[in-house]
């Protein structure tokens, strides 16, 4: 394992450091290598990146402005105002087919006369469109409490077999719900350490059902870090639901 891990770029590695070290273990390690090579060249050569940054102001402009200047961050910036403009981010990203920018710390993020920007990195990956929508199925339907779109997400991304017994697809989803947040209408805080110990949950079942993921879950698991190390820096609570489906009826194309 720690042989696997040297290969992985500087950035990559300070952050899997993050996710429980279990989530290495179940991780399919052949699709990681085959992905690498490429997210080595964007991070060292900043290749893509223009490219993104203008699919991005194209479909998702409402949500972010990106940023290659240095702006001062403003001492007085309201914390819960900061906080849902990065969800909302974090969110419109996963609607753009053309990729994502993967770290959402705050070293990256400024707020400059009440406006989120944002300092694109060569840290970026592109989703399939079956991950991709997998993804968003996920969160639809947990925000509209559609059990269906729920599961249907699940399976698409991996973290669910139909032919598995009864108990443990209520089991997967029972700890997804949790990580998610059991009480829909109510605010969220963001905590770091709450979020490794739901995964290690999630990473736990899957060893148990035999499950490998793909690199495409471990790069979602490092977008997730990067948000949670965020938002519990800025230590608001924040209605997710509301600034999700904000962002699904927003009509990005």
């Amino acid at each position: 394992m720690a042989s696997l891990l040297e290969i992985l770029p500087g950035v990559v590695k300070e952050l899997v450091k993050h996710v429980p070290e279990l989530a290495l273990e179940i991780t399919d390690w052949n699709s990681v290598k085959r992905d690498l090579p490429v997210i080595t060249r964007r991070i060292f050569m900043g290749s893509g990146v223009d490219q993104l940054k203008e699919a991005q102001e194209r479909r998702i402009g409402a949500f972010i402005t990106h940023s290659t200047r240095s702006v001062p961050k403003e001492p007085t910036a309201d914390a819960k105002a900061k906080g849902d403009a990065l969800l909302r981010f974090y969110f419109a990203q996963l609607f753009c087919p053309e990729g994502i920018f993967v770290d959402l710390r705050d070293s990256k993020l400024h707020w400059d006369t009440g406006k989120l920007l944002y300092s694109p990195s060569g840290f970026w990956y592109r989703f399939s469109d079956p991950f991709r929508a997998g993804i968003l199925t996920l969160y639809d339907g947990f925000y509209s409490a559609d059990d269906s779109k729920f599961e249907a997400g699940l399976i698409a991304t991996g973290l669910l077999d139909r032919n598995w017994e009864a108990a443990d697809q209520l089991g997967i989803k029972t700890i997804f719900r949790a990580h998610f947040g059991s009480n829909l209408d109510h605010p969220m805080r963001f905590s770091l350490r709450q979020f490794q110990e739901n995964f290690l949950k999630i990473f736990e079942f899957l060893l148990r059902k035999k499950v490998r993921l793909s690199s495409e879950f471990m790069i979602f698991g490092i977008y997730l870090v990067t948000l949670y190390l965020s938002l519990e820096k800025y230590g608001s609570e924040h209605e997710v639901k509301s600034l999700y489906q904000e962002v699904a009826r927003s009509g990005i194309k």
